[in-house]
């Protein structure tokens, strides 16, 4: 058996050099179609019952496609997770440039200082340049924050100036804790406190005065994240360690480092990955003019124990639509370029039954692809590359338009995102797949290698360019002297047309963002109001209103937002010279704000948030006002002009007065309330004239509904002849229209 392993190894050795190594493939292919001496030295080796069946060594395609990485959580999701703090940070590599988020694992309060320590990498970082961000603010700095002796760097300006933030950076290389850190925290840190082999910030961060503070320190500790050149990876081409962004030096770094199942570089076909480096490498022009690195991938990678390896590792993989390959035990990588074919099929054996299929399920077709990408001038968070729509596409398929969505979390350019999705919708209308067995001089043909058809009718309309996406080379038995081979392969079709890119007429056009230092801070209220009257008060069911105040603001847009604080204030009067009442004084405002409490954003309507001033005082003037509270801290208030408080109108049935008798200088009224349950007082006004314009108010009488009451209007003298009005008023104000006038003259 031993013997059997040994030989097959080598065997496979030779048959999976590539096409690089066709001599060799080519010597094998001869002795195996007909040279008796291979034929009996296998038979030498193995025996004639061993040689019944020998398998060669299975090739396949692990990864038939760019996937959409369903369930997989997206970067802007797990930055997010990655600035919460927590004393078991997740396991995380970070590639290429961008920010890294900082997740805080051990922190310390002393006075008005935080002294806080962010892991950045899992492992050592180039770091050659760096920007630090605070709450996505660029932070400048003097020193040199790589002296743990010493004072580290410094934040300079208005907001991180005059020592409010002072920090060091262990680049992996560290062997201790800062020395100022561990002097200043009585034992908190610790000289051993060193996180050896991981990229790591320290920082101490003075509060400051307390009006500055919302400002300054939005949120406690601060979100970090720290832009620079990050892992230090090994490139198989020259033998070197650098930081780089290469999609293919980054997927064989991950395959080979992660902390998960490590691959030996035994168990990996590196020619293949130092070719598809060199493919990402190449430079692709752009529509703007200048080109770009084909295949890049920058990012986070979060490993995690409840996953496969390739599937963790997928999001490198669809950042430059490769695919992963397995041939003969080891694994490589297919870039996604257009490739030659290494071999010409112009016949096939009868050794098993031919399966040609034309088209593909038609869920797997698509007509058109958009790409999800995490944009690098947006803060990281996932926005979407223009969609590309393959030309006639949708007319082809019946009219209606397919999408295909991709996600692609290590690309941070839309134009690599565009040709990425062009890649993946034109992949998924190769529909044409053959399964067959092929004859020995298909040999050189690995998975992943591309062929080219050329057969004659009927098969003719098959011919083209495939994939190689199995293959299965198996010697068997053909007599005591020679061996017959084997080869069932699995074909699917490509072209060249899948990798092509004119950036003059296909890449669209996307308006970079100027990303805002002060992102993270909220945006305060908008479209706020205060009103009072009928849309604010309180009416139930029975008729019973409650005057009210409404304070409302358009529902926000921002994520961060936890919720909203108000506030509101009325006039109070404010007597002069001992004075009361309405003289002697003034109505002024008071100086300090009655707290109305919070609301959070999913309350009120689908368009608005509200909130109320209950009770009021019919009459009086009242101001208010509201900020935003969130993540990131509070937002400016915003207040409303005064609004004097009213209540809604409701009609009032009028009363009535039952008789009006002159007297000596006097004159004797009866007067009776409406029959209205809300009437609750009576206005009698009377004139010497016959107009209600010229009347006075004589009398406000407390009075419920239907009830009469005696009124005599005194001091008039004699022959004066009196004419009289009345009307009912609610207890909110509202008044009644005014009965005919009465009148009678004194004796």
């Amino acid at each position: 058996m031993r013997k059997l392993l040994l030989a097959t190894t080598a065997i496979i050795g030779i048959l999976t050099a590539g096409p690089a190594a066709a001599e060799p493939v080519s010597l094998v292919v001869a002795l195996m179609s007909g040279g008796a001496t291979f034929g009996a030295a296998m038979t030498a080796v193995f025996g004639t019952v061993g040689m019944a069946a020998i398998q060669l060594g299975l090739s396949v395609i692990l990864s038939a496609g760019v996937s959409a990485l369903a369930g997989k959580p997206e970067q802007q999701v797990q930055r997010g997770e990655l600035t919460r703090p927590t004393s078991l940070p997740p396991y995380r590599y970070m590639y290429g440039t961008g920010w890294a988020p900082g997740t805080p694992v051990a922190w310390h309060v002393s006075g008005r200082g935080l002294y806080v320590c962010w892991l950045l990498n899992s492992r050592p970082s180039a770091l050659t340049a760096h920007t630090v961000l605070l709450d996505k603010r660029p932070v400048p700095s003097v020193g040199n924050p790589f002296d743990f002796s010493g004072m580290g760097a410094s934040g300079t300006g208005d907001t991180f100036g005059n020592g409010h933030f002072t920090y060091w950076i262990g680049r992996g290389d560290q062997t201790s804790c800062p020395d100022y850190i561990v002097a200043t925290t009585g034992g908190a840190f610790l000289a051993t406190d060193a996180w050896q082999g991981r990229t790591v910030l320290w920082a101490i961060m003075d509060s400051g005065n307390p009006d500055q503070r919302s400002w300054r320190w939005p949120a406690t500790p601060p979100e970090l994240n720290v832009e620079a050149d990050w892992s230090l990876i090994w490139d198989p081409r020259d033998d070197s360690y650098s930081a780089s962004s290469n999609q293919a030096l980054v997927t064989l770094d991950a395959l080979m480092n992660n902390p998960i199942r490590p691959y030996l570089p035994d168990y990996l076909r590196l020619d293949t990955f130092a070719s598809a480096a060199d493919v990402a490498d190449q430079r692709v022009a752009v529509k703007a003019g200048g080109t770009i690195p084909r295949y890049r991938a920058d990012g986070v990678l979060v490993w995690s124990s409840g996953s496969e390896l390739e599937d963790q590792i997928q999001p490198l993989l669809a950042a430059g639509a490769a695919r992963l390959v397995r041939i003969g035990g080891q694994l490589g990588i297919v870039p996604a370029v257009a490739r030659p074919p290494v071999h010409t099929i112009r016949d096939f054996t009868d050794g098993q039954e031919v399966s040609l299929t034309s088209l593909q399920p038609g869920d797997s077709i698509s007509s058109e692809a958009v790409a999800s990408y995490a944009a690098a001038d947006r803060a990281y968070e996932l926005a979407e590359a223009p969609v590309y729509i393959v030309p006639g596409a949708a007319e082809a398929d019946g009219g209606l338009p397919r999408r295909l969505d991709l996600r692609l979390d290590f690309v941070n350019d839309h134009r690599q995102a565009q040709r990425l999705a062009k890649i993946a919708v034109m992949q998924s209308r190769m529909q044409r797949s053959i399964s067959w067995e092929l004859f020995p001089d298909a040999f050189v043909l690995v998975a992943g290698s591309v062929a080219e058809v050329d057969l004659p009718p009927p098969y003719a309309r098959w011919n083209g360019l495939y994939d190689v996406t199995q293959i299965s080379p198996a010697a068997g038995l053909n007599d005591d002297a020679s061996i017959t081979l084997r080869l069932p392969v699995v074909l699917q079709q490509t072209s060249a047309a899948v990798f092509a890119w004119d950036a003059a007429t296909e890449e669209k056009v996307v308006e970079g963002a100027v990303l805002d230092p002060w992102v993270a801070t909220l945006q305060p209220p908008e479209g706020v109001t205060l009103v009072s009257g009928g849309d604010a008060a309180d009416i139930t069911e029975a008729g019973a209103i409650t005057p009210r105040m409404k304070l409302s603001w358009l529902r926000p847009g921002s994520s961060s937002l936890l919720r909203y604080e108000w506030q509101y204030m009325t006039e109070v009067w404010r007597a002069t010279g001992g004075g009361s009442g309405g003289s002697g004084g003034a109505w002024v405002w008071p100086g300090q704000w009655t707290s109305g409490g919070t609301v959070g954003p999913e309350d009120g309507s689908e368009a608005t948030i509200s909130a109320f001033i209950v009770p009021v005082t019919l009459g009086r003037r009242y101001r208010a006002r509201v900020r935003g509270i969130g993540v990131y801290g509070e937002s400016a208030w915003v207040e409303v002009a005064p609004v004097v408080a009213t209540a809604p109108s409701r009609v009032v049935a009028t009363p009535a007065i039952l008789m009006a008798t002159g007297g000596i200088g006097r004159v004797d009224l009866t007067l009776r309330q409406a029959n209205d349950a809300n009437a609750v007082r009576l206005e009698l006004a009377a004139s010497n004239i016959n107009l209600i314009g010229s009347a006075a108010i004589i009398a406000d009488v407390p009075l419920s509904a239907n009830v009469t009451v005696a009124y005599s209007d005194g001091g008039l003298g004699s022959e004066v002849t009196r004419y009289y009005w009345l009307r009912a008023r609610d207890s909110l104000g509202n008044a009644s229209s005014w009965t005919a006038a009465a009148s009678a003259t004194t004796t």
